[in-house]
Formats: C-alpha cells, sequence, structure tokens
C-alpha cells in the first residue's frame, strides 16, 4: 500500500495508526512526527511566509481572486510515486492542498495516475469530526482496530478535560492578528473543553475577519494568540507587536497580562486529537496567571 499525504494533520494520523512506513510523500507542511520530515515533499507554496502577516493576507486574498492555486504540486513525482491513496482535507482552501485542487490536477495532462488511485478528504472540523476522520482512514487503509484504539484514548481525554471545573471566563483566541481574524472550527471547542467561554464564535464556525470594534465589545478575560500555522516562537514575537497595537491594547488582559502565545502548529491549526493537548496548555497558562 502507497500512500501520499498531502496535509499535516493526515501526516499525523497516518503515523498514528502504525502506517507511517507506507507513506511515499508528503506535502511541504507536513513536520510531525520527526520521521514525517525525512519523507519527500511533493508541495510548495506560492505564498512567502517570511512576509508580515498584512502582507501575506494581502497575497492570499489576489491569488484566491484570481483563481490561482496556493499551493503547488510537482505532478512528474506524483507520477513516478504512483500512490493508491492520496489524502488531502476540504476544509480551508488557505490552510493547505484541498481535494478540490487534487481533482484539478488530476485532469491536468501531465499526470498520469492509474484509474484506481483513491482520493480520500479529511472534513471534520469538532472533535467528533476529527473522530470520525480518523476512523474513516482506519477503514480504508485496513487500520481499523488502531483508530478504534486511537479514538478511545482521546475520548478518555476529553471527558477528563470536561470532569474538570469550570471558570466563567470569556477567552478570545486569534488565529491572526494584522488583519484580526477569529479562531473557527475545533478552536471555540477546545476553549470550552478548558472550562471556559468562547468570546467571539462558536464551534463550527468558520475563521472570519475581526474588527477592533467587536474585539473590545467581546470584553475577553484572556487573549491567546494562535495564528495559523505559527508556532511557540513565531507567536511570541507577534505577542509583542500585539502588545503594542493601540486599538486594544488597553483592554483587561494587557493590563493584566493575560495575552498569551502558544504553539498553534502543533495543537490549534490542525484537525488531529492533538488538539485536547491545546485545551490543556490553555487551562495550564489562564489559570496559573
Amino acid at each position: 500500500m502507497r500512500i501520499l499525504s498531502l496535509t499535516p494533520s493526515a501526516t499525523e494520523i497516518i503515523f498514528e495508526l502504525g502506517l507511517g512506513t507506507h507513506l511515499v510523500g508528503v506535502s511541504h507542511e507536513c513536520n510531525f512526527p520527526s520521521e514525517a520530515r525525512k519523507l519527500e515533499k511533493v508541495s510548495y507554496s506560492s505564498i512567502n511566509s517570511n512576509r508580515s502577516q498584512i502582507e501575506i493576507d494581502s497575497q492570499v486574498r489576489e491569488t484566491l481572486q484570481s483563481n490561482a492555486t496556493l499551493y503547488q504540486i510537482n505532478t512528474h513525482r506524483l507520477n513516478d510515486l504512483k500512490p493508491d491513496f492520496i489524502v488531502t482535507q476540504g476544509i480551508c482552501e488557505v490552510c493547505s492542498i484541498s481535494s478540490n485542487q487534487i481533482e484539478v490536477e488530476l485532469k491536468g495532462t501531465l499526470c498520469t495516475l492509474p484509474a484506481s488511485t483513491k482520493i480520500i478528504s479529511l472534513n471534520g472540523r469538532t472533535f467528533d469530526g476529527i473522530c470520525e476522520d480518523i476512523i474513516m482512514l482506519g477503514n480504508e487503509l485496513n487500520a481499523i482496530s488502531s483508530a478504534k484504539s486511537h479514538i478511545d484514548k482521546a475520548h478518555n481525554e476529553k471527558e477528563a478535560l470536561q470532569n474538570q471545573t469550570k471558570y466563567d471566563y470569556r477567552i478570545l483566541c486569534l488565529e491572526w492578528i494584522d488583519p484580526y481574524f477569529s479562531a473557527g472550527h475545533w478552536v471555540p471547542q477546545q476553549i470550552e473543553l478548558a472550562g471556559f467561554r468562547s468570546a467571539i464564535g462558536k464551534t463550527g464556525d468558520q475563521s472570519r475577519v475581526l474588527s477592533s470594534d467587536e474585539i473590545i465589545a467581546s470584553d475577553p478575560y484572556a487573549i491567546a494568540l494562535i495564528c495559523c500555522g505559527y508556532n511557540e516562537n513565531q507567536n511570541l514575537m507577534l505577542k509583542k507587536q500585539l502588545l503594542q497595537d493601540d486599538r486594544i491594547n488597553f483592554l483587561t488582559p494587557f493590563k493584566e497580562n493575560k495575552v498569551f502565545a502558544f504553539d498553534a502548529d502543533s495543537y490549534f491549526s490542525r484537525p488531529t486529537t492533538r488538539i485536547l493537548q491545546g485545551s490543556i496548555q490553555l487551562r495550564k497558562e489562564i489559570l496559573a496567571n
């Protein structure tokens, strides 16, 4: 069995299912577990990640408005690798290569994969949706026992979180700061599992642009920087930028040192069961301050 993963969450789950040795290629973003970094990368981004957030946001908008793609796939290598399965996602065109783009690539003249190659799209937007994706992958890749075991462990961890003391604290998670973006999909659920309330957004909502007035009106007890795809050090740098933002830095979280930065790439941006670890970290940081 030959598997090609074009989204980091799929790569992580495939390793969790004990199928890492079947991966013949991954996307340029796949960096967990460490073994994934050694695999051949068959994609790259057309967005310069070294630019400022406002520049990245502008480039993304321009690219999408022109009907161009944010990610490029090496179709020559795709043909050479001859995967039996291609795993991607259907949640977000911006986050990683989507199933729609794969369909287009497969119809292109450069791609001559056999008709038997199967495309699997992950679409989980909540904890339960993520679990359903893992079970689906287990069924498709003949690893249902491993999938069920992984899910059972995750449900036990979730139950432990739900049994903890709840606090009436409104937590604002920001997925981007220039412009401001709310954190959608599973993140409001992560906040609830941490024992708090989401200041903006409900579980399953799409991430969206926020105005400073909306942030002010949400009256957050604390702000968590979980900028999409950014690690902890990168979000710490953005925290310094946010602390200088006089549109909102008079709010309580700034006055009481309750603006936090997290490793979003590992624990908030990806639809895997590691989102539970994100809830644990969120709770620990907020209650420690």
